[in-house]
């Protein structure tokens, strides 16, 4: 087993991975900014994917600690996307029920709203022509 310390973002990052000889991982991240992190990630790759992963980390300049925690990172961001934009169509939603409900919007039938479409549409049209 060897261990690497990866260099720190700020003076208060550090990054602790430990990489066995069957290819676990394990990460200990801690960040003392704005809050703590203290969080351990383990794994099982074969052999050849880790040396293939450690090789493409490393022509990026990039160990294989960096590129996991950074991949790490951009799935948890895509996540919080993911819960920020379904909080936001629910309070969309929530606010159309009660427009509706205090009388403050109109039904539209599904024609209705077809034809307003493709008005707006020809309308659209007209102006790219001229």
């Amino acid at each position: 087993m060897f261990l690497s310390q990866g260099a720190p973002a700020t003076e208060s990052m550090r990054l602790l991975v430990a990489v066995n000889s069957i290819g676990v991982l394990t990460f200990v991240c801690t960040f003392h900014k704005e809050f703590t992190m203290d969080t351990r990630i383990q794994f099982r790759v074969d052999e050849e994917t880790k040396r293939l992963a450690q090789i493409m980390a490393e022509s990026q300049g990039r160990t294989l600690s960096d590129a996991c925690r950074e991949l790490t990172e951009e799935l948890a961001e895509q996540q919080r996307k993911i819960i920020n934009h379904d909080q936001w169509l629910t309070e969309e939603v929530n606010a159309a029920f009660s427009k509706l409900e205090s009388g403050q919007s109109k039904f539209v039938s599904h024609e209705e709203a077809n034809l307003d479409m493709e008005a707006r549409k020809m309308k659209i049209r007209n102006k790219a022509k001229k």
